[in-house]
């Protein structure tokens, strides 16, 4: 099932439980007469469904999602919301998600003591070239231009509502961020390449490592190793996330 979008996969859980659920509830009417408690049978549909997310290869996060997604349809319908909310909420999220159903990536952001590493990648060059593929809200992007080594320092980013927020910062702080697809960005101009994306991407985008980054340039997968490639060197950094970085150098 790996060739099928998590977002299905996720909705054939849900679906597979709700039949469950009805199998159950007709075997427990011999035992105790209904009506049951509408806040008893979302749970039990929430928590059928994140059992069975294993089963259907999803991430071990989405079993939180497919928990909890009932029971907040089922509060929602209680409190009688406006459909607008609804919509609202739906397009906030696609704003800042958007990659996640089509790229398999969700928004991670790096913290200082991350940065803090990349900054010591840095340490003994001049006028390197930074380049962060998904770089969120373009953090690292600022960071990574204020330092003397680096002579320009590049994010990409297509989630339209991060993008704003990136093209803001870098616009205040410094650095370029460029509304593009990472897999049309060439990586051959780059240095310093930085990554922290997801598992799924991972094997194709070494590929595109191994096709355009030129010898002496660094690759860094925060978190998330190349599937059967040994990095040059693992960087354990004791945060409370316990981040690994995994370089590798061309």
């Amino acid at each position: 099932m790996n060739s099928v979008p998590k977002i299905v996969l996720a909705l054939l859980g849900q679906g597979f439980a709700f039949a469950l659920l009805a199998a159950l509830v007709w075997l427990f009417s011999y035992v105790v007469a209904p009506p049951y408690p509408w806040w008893a049978l979302v749970w039990v549909q929430g928590g059928l469904a994140a059992m069975l997310s294993g089963y259907l290869g999803l991430p071990g996060w989405w079993r939180w999602i497919q928990l909890f997604f009932p029971v907040a349809l089922y509060w929602a319908l209680q409190l009688d919301l406006h459909p607008a909310w609804s919509l609202s909420a739906f397009v906030l999220l696609w704003l800042v998600f958007a990659n996640a159903s089509k790229e398999r990536v969700p928004l991670y952001l790096t913290n200082p003591t991350t940065r803090q590493a990349l900054k010591a990648l840095t340490e003994g060059r001049a006028a390197l070239s930074f380049l962060d593929l998904g770089c969120g809200l373009g953090g690292n992007v600022a960071f990574m231009a204020r330092l003397p080594e680096v002579g320009r320092s590049v994010g990409v980013e297509t989630a339209p509502l991060p993008y704003l927020v990136s093209l803001i910062q870098t616009r205040l702080r410094g650095g370029e961020v460029l509304a593009q697809n990472l897999w049309k960005t060439s990586l051959g101009e780059y240095d310093l390449v930085y990554a922290f994306l997801s598992p799924e991407p991972m094997p194709r985008l070494w590929r595109k490592v191994t096709e355009e980054m030129r010898p002496g340039s660094v690759f860094v997968s925060n978190s998330f190793a190349v599937p059967g490639v040994e990095p040059t060197e693992v960087w354990e950094l004791g945060d409370t996330r316990q981040t690994k970085l995994f370089i590798y150098r061309r």
